[in-house]
């Protein structure tokens, strides 16, 4: 009887630790997460997400998306919400918000999901920019503006957090093993299997690397800020703007010290994001740019609504720029003919073979 009461108690004792470690920590909560953007672990879970890689987006279904109010009243209907990512790092889980979400958005592009929109250490710092990886989990959220800071913040609701695990798909487990980076932050590849069985008999010249060329568009932008309410004031506006181009569609739009990334779409337009601060940082302005590439040309609008202590932001503004090369853009090229395969032991014959690719 005193054997059955013991082994009783230890199996009451061992599931009770069960339970505890299998309720601990992400994703079942955010005790052991480091917040890069404000800790909003306790706001209340509202929302519903799940998250998916589809082609070249992102797909973040969100049950609040036309719910939330939109806390920045500028061009569009941005914005409602920030979408955030949660990243185990060096074997610390870390939470930071890395792009705006429009009202009834869903989509935004997979590459977006990197240290350049995080923007913070420890996944962006001098020659450091940290990229995501085929295996490792991430976890993605949304909530009430948080983006750097509660300011601009509409709602203090969030949603539950979705697994994703990069390059395979929705998952519900996060146990993974992180992937080796270099010193750039790119993962670092195991590289190609080698066989030792056999010698090679048939050689199979390699198809020439794509080339993925950048151009850089560079010009002015030029605009008003009118401030009106407790204080009046117009300011005038010039900077520079850059914009690199890459072949993939691949865009990054850069004004002052605001940076972001987005892509050319078949017609030619795109469209994005940055911060703007005003009157000594009293001022901060979200501003939604919409532009187009056509060639060796670029040009487009930048608007948006902010609010200044007892003042109200409007800013409106325009930019054109000019590229000395235009994109050749990767989805508009013929294919590249496959090289014909070399047989015989004469490895000599490789090179001159290479320079035959497109010959039938």
């Amino acid at each position: 009887m005193l054997r059955h009461k013991l082994i009783t108690l230890m199996m009451l004792f061992l599931s009770s630790i069960i339970v505890q470690q299998s309720h601990a920590a992400f994703p079942n909560d955010f005790s052991d997460v480091i917040w890069i953007d404000p800790n909003i672990s306790s706001w209340a879970q509202t929302a519903t997400v799940t998250a998916n890689v589809s082609g070249s987006s992102l797909v973040i279904n969100d049950s609040k998306r036309n719910v939330w109010p939109k806390a920045f009243d500028t061009a569009g209907d941005c914005c409602n919400r920030s979408l955030w990512v949660i990243v185990k790092f060096q074997g610390q889980w870390y939470a930071s918000t890395f792009e705006y979400m429009r009202v009834g958005q869903i989509n935004k592009f997979a590459d977006t999901v990197n240290g350049q929109q995080i923007k913070r250490a420890p996944f962006l710092r001098t020659g450091f920019r940290w990229e995501p990886a085929d295996g490792e989990v991430y976890g993605f959220m949304t909530s009430g503006i948080a983006r750097f800071n509660l300011d601009n913040n509409n709602v203090q609701e969030r949603s539950n957090v979705a697994l994703y695990r990069w390059g395979v798909g929705p998952t519900n487990n996060v146990n993974f093993t992180e992937v080796p980076r270099g010193a750039d932050g790119r993962p670092v590849g195991d590289g190609e299997p080698v066989d030792d069985e056999e010698p090679e008999v048939c050689v199979e010249p390699e198809v020439p690397a794509t080339v993925n060329a950048s151009h850089t568009y560079t010009g002015p932008a030029q605009g008003l800020v009118v401030i009106t309410g407790a204080q009046n004031a117009t300011l005038p506006l010039s900077e520079n703007v850059s914009i690199v181009v890459k072949d993939d569609r691949s865009l990054t739009f850069t004004v002052s010290d605001e940076t972001f990334s987005s892509a050319v779409a078949q017609d030619g337009t795109f469209e994005g994001v940055y911060n703007l601060s005003a009157l000594g940082g009293s001022c901060q302005i979200i501003i939604s740019v919409t532009g187009l590439v056509s060639g060796k040309n670029s040009s487009g609008t930048a608007q948006g609504i902010g609010n200044c202590i007892g003042s109200q932001a409007n800013f409106n503004a325009t930019y054109s720029a000019t590229s000395p090369t235009e994109p050749s853009y990767l989805d508009q090229r013929p294919n590249t003919p496959k090289p014909r395969s070399v047989c015989g032991n004469n490895a000599s014959v490789i090179p001159a073979v290479t320079l035959l690719l497109g010959e039938e």
